[in-house]
């Protein structure tokens, strides 16, 4: 009997990451009241490239833009209200349009966060405000507003599902098909129900996959979701095919190992190791910092010196029950490698970890993780790899 698990996601596609602001709407902030992530960096008009005649908002607002000039945040705050508003660059249209914006209302603490683009609320509801009537748990609902903004520009949508077909018993891996209904249909699963879908929290539909359990047979269409210039919705879709599915231990989720994806730490890398780690009132941790000196040389004369670096960065983001939502992992790719260097790791109501996404030099890697009923384990790791403009899957079970 096969299972339908239907998950709520968070992110938005790989294939479109590389057109986000930023690093995906990292949200370390700061104490003040117009709190924005450490990564969006309070300038001057003067230093933006953007001309004035291109803003629609008054330049004499507070105005912080993120580092490439391509998002501007607005911030209005009186003794009654806050409210913020998201502005993004449309590069092909020479002007900055509204994106997202949020309003708190202080005296009965309620707060809105409304995306312009999906018409649709990404959060609603009540919130906790300090003595000075700033949000408690602003680190969390600024991650809200921030992440998965994507960038307008002139794409053309795919009409074709490119797949990728896995399997050793042919050469030709790449296909193309016209419809979903007849890459199913190939595939053996038309008229099927999938085994586990997962969406984002626009209720778009990210995921699907369909699976023979009896042969171990799968296939899935993976969905990627972009805005051109006009602000139309356009989506990728790219199927394939798993023949083999294999196997791996569930070590336990590493969500507060303060290590590297490879389970070291890189203190043998450098000189004067040191680590820094802050941690939440609760007592989880907040973030950490780990540094040290590698030996570079100069560029005047090529003498070697030693030089600061950092190691290793972790940020955490807690819902306002205490649970887990997402953790931020940068490592530094001379000492550890380029693969997984940035990871975004996202975590259900339960503190399970339910998708990543992390950095390959080719693309994008994401690993979907698919729970049975109740389960704290998962039953099996979807990895996904978009390489070369496909989806190359690896499936695996957890024993």
């Amino acid at each position: 009997m096969r299972k339908a698990v239907i998950l709520c996601a968070v992110f938005s596609c790989a294939a479109v990451l590389t057109a986000c602001a930023g690093n995906g709407g990292n949200t370390n902030t700061t104490d003040d009241a117009g709190a924005m992530p450490e990564n969006v960096l309070p300038l001057e008009i003067g230093e933006t490239d953007a001309p004035e005649t291109m803003l629609p908002f008054d330049p004499k607002l507070p105005i912080r833009y993120s580092p490439d000039g391509k998002s501007a945040l607005i911030t209005e705050d009186n003794h009654t209200d806050q409210v913020k508003r998201l502005y993004q660059v449309n590069e092909p249209k020479g002007c900055m349009e509204e994106m997202r914006w949020w309003k708190l209302q202080k005296e009965t603490e309620q707060l809105e966060i409304w995306d312009a683009l999906e018409n649709q609320g990404i959060f609603e509801g009540p919130v906790s405000l300090d003595e000075t009537g700033n949000l408690v748990n602003e680190k969390y609902y600024d991650r809200l507003l921030w992440e998965g903004l994507c960038q307008l520009w002139d794409y053309t949508e795919e009409t074709t599902i490119r797949t990728w077909v896995d399997s050793n018993r042919t050469k030709d891996h790449m296909r193309e098909y016209e419809s979903r209904e007849a890459f199913l249909s190939e595939a053996g699963f038309e008229n099927t129900v999938p085994m586990y879908q997962y969406y984002d929290r626009y209720y778009n539909l990210r995921l699907e996959l369909y699976m023979d359990e009896s042969a171990e047979q799968l296939c899935g269409l993976a969905y990627c979701y972009y805005f051109n210039s006009e602000r139309e919705k356009c989506v990728d879709r790219y199927g394939f095919t798993i023949d083999d599915v294999g196997e791996r231990d569930w070590e336990g989720d590493t969500a507060f190992s303060l290590k590297s994806v490879y389970g070291t730490d890189g203190a043998d890398v450098v000189e004067d190791f040191e680590e820094t780690v802050e941690y939440t009132e609760a007592g989880k941790p907040d973030c950490y910092k780990s540094q040290g000196f590698m030996e570079h040389r100069r560029d005047e004369d090529g003498a070697p010196e030693l030089a600061p670096v950092s190691v290793l960065d972790l940020d955490y983001v807690y819902r306002d029950d205490g649970t887990l939502y997402c953790r931020d992992y940068i490592h530094n790719p001379s000492i550890f490698g380029t693969t997984l260097c940035s990871l975004e790791s996202y975590y259900d109501e339960k503190g399970r970890v339910v998708y990543e996404s992390g950095y390959i030099t080719h693309g994008q890697l994401e690993y979907f993780y698919i729970y049975g009923d109740e389960g704290e384990k998962p039953e099996y790791l979807l990895t996904v790899d978009y390489g070369g403009g496909y989806a190359i899957p690896t499936m695996e079970r957890y024993r």
